[in-house]
């Protein structure tokens, strides 16, 4: 397959993710009147949480979409006398909404608990403010289009051990308790960890691994799509 069908394929995936996400949340926010009262806590933090993931991956996924549409020479916007790319500034947005993304999602675990905090939610919440402050150091490069790989392992490794943490735990309590979609939820956010790690230790070595970003994008899908049937569809 040559370069130019790769690249429209990609884009035409891109587009097709970023409407799925926005509907998901347009259909969320219309169905909260319909979500029952001891569930409204759950909704809510799942809806902010999409409404992150969308807003976050309109800038990540938008830029790569422009890049290919008009070149990466042409994809920078001047900041402070040094041109950013697009790509990169798209990552940097992506970063601290998927960060918070799962903070919110740890809250929405401790309201489960019935409003408590344990062990596991304070180190989820740790790993993801150390994520942010790592984020927050200059020698991530943000302004690049290909980030530097020590500082994107290192600020990824809290994440993933977060992510990890948070999973397990959805996918053990919805068990529990036999709530499938919640456990569903937890087996989503499994699988895209399990995709997006060979990507992040391998892909700059073996560049046909960024391929797995395509299953680890439809994960979160999932998860949308479980949360929405969950807590907003009717009936």
């Amino acid at each position: 397959m040559n370069t130019l069908m790769v690249t429209i394929m990609e884009n035409l995936f891109n587009v097709a993710y970023l409407s799925t996400v926005w509907v998901l949340v347009a259909l969320m926010a219309r169905g909260r009147d319909r979500v029952a009262q001891a569930d409204r806590p759950y909704a809510a933090r799942f809806l902010l949480a999409f409404i992150l993931l969308a807003s976050g991956d309109t800038f990540h996924v938008g830029a790569r979409v422009v890049t290919a549409l008009i070149g990466p020479e042409r994809a920078t916007l001047p900041l402070g006398g040094v041109p950013a790319s697009f790509l990169g500034l798209g990552m940097l947005a992506t970063a601290y909404t998927m960060t918070i993304f799962y903070m919110v999602l740890a809250d929405a675990r401790r309201m489960r608990h019935e409003g408590r905090a344990d062990t596991a939610f304070w180190i989820m919440e740790v790993l993801l403010g150390l994520r942010l402050i790592i984020m927050a150091l200059p020698g991530n490069a943000w302004e690049s289009a290909v980030p530097p790989f020590a500082m994107g392992l290192v600020r990824n490794l809290p994440l993933a051990a977060a992510g990890f943490l948070m999973a397990t735990l959805f996918v053990a309590e919805g068990q529990k308790t036999n709530d499938r979609a919640w456990a569903g939820i937890g087996w989503a956010m499994l699988a895209s960890y399990a995709f997006y790690t060979p990507v992040i230790l391998f892909a700059a070595t073996v560049p046909a691994l960024g391929l797995l970003m395509i299953p680890k994008t439809v994960a979160y899908v999932a998860m949308g799509l479980i949360a929405y049937r969950r807590y907003f569809k009717k009936g």
